[in-house]
């Protein structure tokens, strides 16, 4: 270009708007550098004529988007940029930059026009992150030893670096983390935890240890309070429709079923308090962690929830939604696939019934892919696995970590102003975690995005991660929703079933559903892994059967059941044997009543109850399961059938009609399992986090722990037919070991599995 060519006017007008947008905070220098690291990241150079290229595309796009807010001016800068691309292999390389920069800070003034984002201030956090995997993020035994971070107002987003800084010294030296706002735009709050306390005993935790407790303070900075007192990690606070706190608590007790001798890594799961923090109430009886609550805008949670009863311990991290008082607990999406490994931060898009949220990792800390699933299309593929019809990749240059492998840059913490346009942190360093290849904290910044790829800074800090952007406006309330309870059920609710034959993988034929197991699974009271074993599956869960009830000829069922217990079904057929069976848990709140139409059945299928034959009749007693099952006993559920049935052939002795099989107890009680538990496991199949799993992610119908061990068949074959006789009594007690994944113990506790090692009863857990 020639010195008096005008478009050096228009680029000198464009750096001054650059220069007076962000020159007192030295913001103009930090977003070109920026912008350079953009296309690094994206495989160019800025200035090349590639990004130029690229960045007019975004910028026309966005214009087409904003319509009426885009000026006249602008497009006519805008085909001025076009034109000049054409002269880019003229120019040499100092020629090229300019012309980069003129499409970048045209894009940037025209999505700072916005009127989601412009005028309005940003809160945010700035937090250091303890790097190991998602679980340690929000616990205060790991931030003791470190400090730093806050919660600020950026006050003119994109245009200054100024910011307001709400807490001023008046909290001790420590961490924060998980950051939410008052439907009024009034109210922050955020979880902080302080430096240097004692570590927490999770086994017996006592006040004046460190932990996470939540805090509210005003946006201008006043009313800092400290809302939670208790001998917990309380963090995840998001205020509810009704003016009440959600928000992730340990206080329920118990821990994981995976982790490290070095990790006391205590379970977390959903709970609600009033405002001011009182009357706090568990919501959640999940028997692992969940996170990130949120409302969406119908009024519902949604949140994150690790599910793995009998499956992997490292996937099915998914979405899941309930009612703000805790009834009608309910996948979304994400429960059932490996692909994505872990589904994080879920937030609802604004004008819309879609959910945006983070695709992330096990073992890492939270960052990822962004995503967004829309609900009404949300269901099970043909293969029984989570469908990706309903999921758009907002950024897919960034893999699903560990699902897909390990990226390079991560976002984190996003906020939707539409299904356009959001708020995000972003790192352009690896995903700090255990398993990321990275082992130290990722910094990120705040961005400004939109769906075409336009990629804004507006505030970072150095050395610091800062994180949760959200506008400080004001935005509409969801109507409240109130969970429909019969409160003279006390502390029961009732289940309905409508068809259990209704199964998105088809029910076997020629076996016909008699009744339902009902089973309860039992936290761990214990954290590492497999300590103490309780059978052949991995990292299993303890568990009892609380009984039977009838399924009608319909294939109906309707029945009584404990509430704030996790419990999961097996539909039963005339053998005795389990046809399906969930690998989940459901609860109910005292007085719920819910509802399901079938096994997986296809999503967005609702059958009315009424016409079923199990609704025309009271609701079902559970009927008791036989000795041994509560909790669960090998030695006194089966061992005694094989005592009377076969000891005298399968005594270990060498012989005639003997068999090296030893199926003798151990009355010594020396070894961890008994002779016969051990020597039947070639005959036996279960669930578990392991390639010994009869199926990983899925139940299969027709597939389960009786029909898929030899076991049975072997009972049943010519070399047994006329030795033994067992009684339908000890054929169902052989099924319900089976099919309840073949445990040896059913508790956690050393006295406990001392006791019954040794075939003595233990009392029935007491669980939260």
């Amino acid at each position: 270009m020639k010195q008096d060519d005008p478009r050096l006017v228009w680029w000198a007008t464009l750096v001054v708007i650059g220069l007076s947008m962000g020159a007192r905070a030295g913001l103009k220098e930090m977003v070109q550098e920026d912008w350079a690291k953009q296309e690094k990241r994206a495989g160019h150079l800025a200035g090349d004529r590639e990004s130029i290229a690229e960045a007019i595309k975004r910028v026309e796009k966005l214009m087409d988007d904003l319509g009426a807010l885009v000026q006249a001016d602008d497009r006519q800068r805008l085909q001025q940029l076009k034109l000049d691309t054409a002269q880019l292999p003229e120019m040499d390389e100092a020629g090229k930059l300019p012309v980069y920069h003129q499409a970048r800070w045209l894009g940037r003034e025209v999505a700072l026009r916005n009127p989601l984002v412009a005028g309005k201030p940003i809160v945010f956090m700035q937090r250091r992150r303890y790097v190991c995997q998602m679980l340690h993020e929000y616990l205060g035994y790991y931030y003791g030893d470190f400090g730093g971070g806050g919660v600020y107002v950026l006050k003119e987003p994109g245009r200054s670096l100024e910011v307001v800084d709400l807490i001023k010294g008046r909290l001790p030296e420590g961490s924060y983390t998980t950051l939410s706002l008052s439907w009024d735009a009034k109210t922050v709050y955020f979880a902080f935890c302080e430096r240097g306390a004692e570590k927490p005993d999770y086994y017996a935790p006592k006040r004046g240890a460190r932990f996470f407790q939540i805090y509210s303070v005003g946006v201008d900075g006043g009313e800092l309070r400290r809302l939670t007192e208790d001998a917990s990690d309380n963090f995840d606070p998001c205020e509810l429709p009704d003016g009440g706190i959600a928000f992730i608590s340990t206080r329920r007790g118990g821990f994981g079923r995976c982790h490290n001798p070095w990790e006391p890594l205590p379970a977390y799961t959903l709970h609600r308090m009033d405002r001011d923090g009182g009357n706090v109430r568990t919501l959640s009886f999940h028997e692992t962690n969940e996170w990130h609550p949120s409302v969406l805008n119908d009024g519902r949670l949604a949140y994150t929830r690790w599910d793995y009863v009998d499956r992997s311990a490292a996937n099915y991290h998914g979405i899941w939604t309930a009612n703000p008082d805790g009834t009608n607990p309910a996948l979304l999406w994400g429960s059932y696939t490996e692909k994505v490994n872990a589904c994080y931060q879920p937030k609802a898009v604004p004008g819309s019934k879609k959910v945006m949220f983070v695709a992330g990792a096990h073992h890492a800390d939270v960052g990822g892919s962004l995503l967004m699933v829309d609900p009404e299309r949300a269901r099970l593929a043909a293969d029984g696995k989570d469908g990706f019809d309903a999921v758009e990749r907002l950024t897919p240059e960034v893999c699903f970590p560990e699902g897909e492998g390990w990226p390079k840059s991560f976002f984190h913490g996003p906020w939707p102003l539409s299904q356009d346009y959001w708020l995000v942190g972003f790192s352009f360093e690896k995903l700090p975690g255990m398993s990321s290849g990275n082992n130290k904290d990722s910094p990120t910044a705040i961005y400004l995005m939109d769906r075409w790829g336009n990629m804004e800074l507006l505030y970072r800090a150095e050395g610091i991660s800062c994180m949760y952007p959200i506008p400080m406006v004001t935005r509409k309330r969801p109507g409240v929703i109130e969970g429909v309870v019969d409160r003279g059920l006390a502390d029961e609710g009732e289940y309905m079933l409508t068809d259990v034959r209704r199964s998105l993988l088809g029910m076997p034929s020629g076996r016909k559903v008699k009744e339902l197991r009902v089973w309860q699974v039992l936290p761990k009271t214990t954290h590492v892994a497999n300590e103490p074993r309780l059978g052949h599956a991995n990292a299993e869960s303890a568990r009892m059967l609380l009984g039977t009830v009838p399924v009608e000829e319909d294939g109906s069922a309707y029945f009584r059941a404990p509430a704030r217990k996790p419990l999961y079904f097996q539909a039963v057929d005339e053998q005795g044997m389990a046809v399906q069976t969930m690998r989940s848990v459901t609860y109910l709140q005292p007085g719920e009543r819910r509802g399901c139409v079938g096994c997986h059945e296809p999503g967005n299928n609702v059958v009315p109850t009424k016409g079923t034959i199990a609704m025309k009749r009271g609701a079902s007693r559970i009927a008791a399961g036989p000795e041994g099952t509560r909790p669960m006993s090998y030695v006194r559920l089966v061992q005694p059938i094989w005592d009377r049935q076969c000891v005298r052939c399968h005594d270990g002795s060498v012989g005639e009609g003997k068999s090296q099989l030893k199926l003798t107890d151990d009355p010594a009680g020396k070894s961890t399992f008994s002779r016969s538990y051990v020597g039947l496991r070639p005959f036996l199949r279960w669930y578990e986090w392991g390639g010994e799993s009869i199926d990983q992610a899925v139940t299969r119908p027709g597939h389960g722990g009786a029909s898929d061990s030899r076991l049975m068949s072997v009972l049943e074959d010519r070399n047994h037919a006329g030795a033994i006789k067992l009684t339908d009594a000890e054929k169902m007690r052989i099924c319900i070991w089976l099919d309840g994944n073949v445990p040896f113990y059913g508790t956690y506790g050393k006295e406990e599995q001392a006791a019954q090692r040794r075939g003595g009863a233990v009392k029935e857990p007491k669980v939260q």
